[in-house]
């Protein structure tokens, strides 16, 4: 790792994801305790999270195109950008009047699309400017870099929020947006896809998208792979929804409760990034993948089943673990098997699959957990991540077989 630190350009990417994740993790915690206590019901929050779960399953295939076409340090730039206007304006406003529900709804949107975008933009950007042979440590320090974040995040929205209002978090966050942008200016980058782009002006999105289909397609135990990887992704998001109502209700805990809770889920994530090239080459991908699915699962029992403030703290952390060890594992393997070419497309497949399935769970979760609680909706969760874990079983030994060959014949 200290090898891949020592690079300006890194460096550069690493405190710009550092200072817009901050950011966007503050703008996160803040909004949905917000939406939670302003109405008392997951209703509105589950409504806007199903709001954007449609607009980006609309915009993930057409979005990935883009990807594969165009400079993938300007995408990034515009997404930095576009952060500090949408915020910076409503930040304002913030100092003139109360915030009306719309507004708190059109964050959310703008915040959950600019994070859609920002991981397959950075995964291709990061193939594309980095050798092979750093793809690991890579991940490794940007899981950490973002988990710090929210760490920071956390902290700071519930110290913040109480104290000065929701106006100038968001304040604090548009600046970093901005410092984001400035900071990536400065990579020293070069598009290797304006050839390809040159030689075929003319292939549509549509077909582009189909190619990518094709590509999955060919490769046995890909497509089982992909779908399952993303369930403890799904599994978090969809926590996301049940917390500010486990919290407020279940627990009868405040705002210091909720942060802290992804504080030290934060923390748990920067641990795994740490410890996962060590624990992956000692327990092997495959199995130490398929643990982190079963103690996932075991952990959201636990939550309900031993309802305290403290244990939900710790249990946390032990999520954001579960969670970061499988996305780099899956982020890793993406990496070795996937052609540059391909790479914004076929993530932004997979997350469009998974934004359908996150989009069904979302409806079920809106309508079910008003009338039965919030503590229902962790036993679900869990269940489909054991399901999840069988998928991992079946197709994972394929796909290593593959990295295998691939790595003999280049």
């Amino acid at each position: 790792m200290g090898e891949i630190f020592g690079d300006r350009n890194f460096r550069k990417l690493f405190f710009s994801n550092l200072f817009s994740g901050f950011g966007q993790g503050m703008t996160m915690i803040g909004i949905s305790w917000y939406l939670v206590e302003s109405t008392g019901s997951a209703s509105l929050l589950g409504s806007t999270m199903l709001i954007s779960s449609i607009m980006t399953l609309l915009v993930g295939p057409y979005s990935g195109t883009l990807i594969d076409r165009f400079s993938r340090k300007a995408i990034l730039q515009i997404e930095q950008l576009g952060g500090f206007t949408v915020l910076g304006l409503l930040a304002v406003w913030g100092f003139w009047g109360p915030y009306q529900e719309w507004m708190l709804v059109l964050i959310f949107l703008a915040s959950t699309f600019m994070f859609q975008i920002h991981e397959p933009t950075q995964a291709a950007f990061v193939q594309e400017t980095f050798e092979r042979k750093h793809y690991k440590a890579i991940n490794s320090l940007l899981e950490m870099e973002n988990q710090t974040a929210l760490v920071l995040a956390g902290a700071f929205a519930g110290l913040l929020l109480g104290k000065f209002g929701l106006h100038v978090v968001l304040l604090l966050n548009a600046l970093t947006y901005f410092i984001a942008f400035w900071m990536l200016s400065g990579i020293n980058y070069v598009c290797t896809l304006e050839k390809q782009v040159k030689n075929s002006p003319r292939i549509s999105w549509v077909e582009q998208f189909s190619q990518s289909w094709g590509y999955i397609r060919e490769r046995r135990g890909f497509l089982t792979f992909g779908v399952s990887a993303l369930m403890p992704f799904i599994a978090v998001m969809l926590v996301n929804l049940l917390n500010p109502l486990f919290v407020s209700q279940a627990l009868g805990g405040d705002v210091k409760i909720y942060s802290l809770g992804e504080v030290t889920y934060s923390i748990g994530a920067v641990v795994a990034g740490l410890l996962i090239t060590w624990m992956s080459r000692k327990f092997g991908s495959f199995s130490y993948m398929v643990v982190n699915y079963v103690l996932m699962a075991l952990v959201l029992l636990l939550t309900v089943a031993i309802p305290k403030g403290w244990i939900f703290v710790l249990l946390s952390a032990f999520l954001g673990w579960c969670n970061v060890s499988t996305r780099l594992i899956r982020q890793t393997l993406y990496m070795e098997l996937l052609p540059n070419r391909f790479m914004g497309r076929v993530m932004s497949f997979f997350r469009s699959v998974g934004t359908l399935m996150r989009l069904l769970l979302l409806a079920l979760f809106t309508v079910m957990i008003d009338s039965t609680g919030a503590a229902a909706g962790y036993p679900v969760l869990a269940c489909l991540l054991l399901i999840a874990a069988l998928g991992i079983v079946v197709s994972m030994p394929i796909l290593m077989r593959q990295v295998v060959a691939d790595r003999l014949e280049n």
